[in-house]
């Protein structure tokens, strides 16, 4: 049993692990930055799989602006649509955002931009967080994740209900069958009952209105 017990909690922290880094990446953040140049590269879909087997590479064009932050350090961004696939943030704008971006790089005055985007930077897998939004914000602007607080309220209330619903189901299915096996107490005997009956209770019909003869 002891094993088990093991086992099962690493299970559940691998899941509570791969979920948090699931929601890490694709919950929108937000960084105050100051563009200082716009890039667009080719790049291949597959990498270098398809030539080695003969087949086509898929090549794309992607929109990149590159940033620095207050204390200095340098930020690369994604431009890319996200259409109508996932994740579901429904970008159509990314020429905008770029435009927006050169704009702000001509300025003469200096400019801060609050950037929200989704994703990580790994250099390894040339990955980039993509941008799904940005604006002109003043220097020191601080965001409140309004979105991410709403959702884990909203995930956290989810939970919240789902576990008390299933602890519910749990003892109801154990209840039954100390119920059948005549162990269970006479207090968790009237109390099933009434739940039990609470459930099957109909809501009274409406009467309905007379009919109008012609």
């Amino acid at each position: 049993m002891t094993i088990l017990k093991w086992i099962i909690r690493i299970l559940s922290l691998a899941v509570v692990l791969v979920v948090a880094a699931f929601l890490h990446f694709y919950l929108p953040g937000t960084d105050v930055v100051r563009v200082t140049g716009t890039d667009v590269k080719r790049m291949d879909d597959g990498g270098d799989r398809g030539s080695k087997k003969g087949m086509p590479v898929v090549t794309r064009d992607v929109r990149f602006i590159n940033t620095v932050t207050e204390s200095g350090k340098v930020r690369v961004y994604r431009n890319e649509d996200t259409g109508w696939g996932w994740p579901p943030y429904f970008k159509f704008d990314s020429a905008d955002v770029t435009a927006k971006a050169t704009a702000v790089l001509k300025s003469q005055k200096e400019q801060w931009v609050a950037i929200t985007s989704y994703g990580w930077r790994i250099q390894l897998f040339s990955m980039f967080p993509n941008i799904t939004s940005m604006k002109v914000v003043p220097k020191g602007y601080y965001q409140i994740p309004y979105f991410n607080i709403f959702f884990f309220l909203v995930l956290g209330a989810g939970i919240f209900f789902g576990v008390r619903w299933f602890r519910r189901f749990i003892e109801k299915l154990r209840l039954d069958e100390r119920f059948e096996a005549g162990t269970a107490p006479l207090d968790n005997i009237v109390a099933w009952s009434r739940t039990e009956l609470d459930s099957w209770k109909k809501k009274p019909k409406k009467a309905r209105p007379p009919r109008r003869g012609y």
